[in-house]
């Protein structure tokens, strides 16, 4: 009789392969199917130019003004003074970068003029205002 009741009592058991295999599964598709946001994507809408050129340049530094005049660097937003430290350690680098200002067309001229500055007395002369 004992030997009955400990064929009986069995503790359940999970296997856990299968979960591990629909879990990977899952990721592989999500990490395909995705699509990465663009870091200039912040919403800004841009003035319309009939003659702007391209602006895809490569070791760069993206300047995102918002309606609002909040400033982003790189898609991290930032202050006036950290945009000047950032600015004044990008013009020591032996390879200056590029700097695009993209700003959206509803932005007053003086935040504009405000990060133009900067990149002028920080002598990064090298810079684009992003169009559509």
């Amino acid at each position: 009789m004992t030997t009955s009741n400990k064929r009986r009592t069995r503790k359940p058991k999970i296997d856990v392969v299968p979960l591990i295999d629909v879990l990977m599964v899952l990721i592989i598709f999500f990490l395909v199917t995705m699509q990465f946001q663009d870091l200039r994507a912040l919403n800004v809408k841009l003035p319309k130019i009939e003659s702007a050129g391209s602006n895809l340049i490569q070791n760069e530094l993206i300047i995102s003004i918002k309606e609002k005049g909040e400033t982003f660097v790189n898609g991290n937003e930032t202050t006036l003074p950290d945009l000047k430290k950032i600015l004044k350690s990008s013009s020591q680098l032996q390879k200056k970068p590029l700097v695009l200002v993209v700003a959206d067309e509803n932005v007053p001229l003086k935040h504009v003029t405000e990060v133009v500055d900067l990149c002028r007395l920080n002598n990064l002369e090298d810079f684009r205002l992003q169009s559509r």
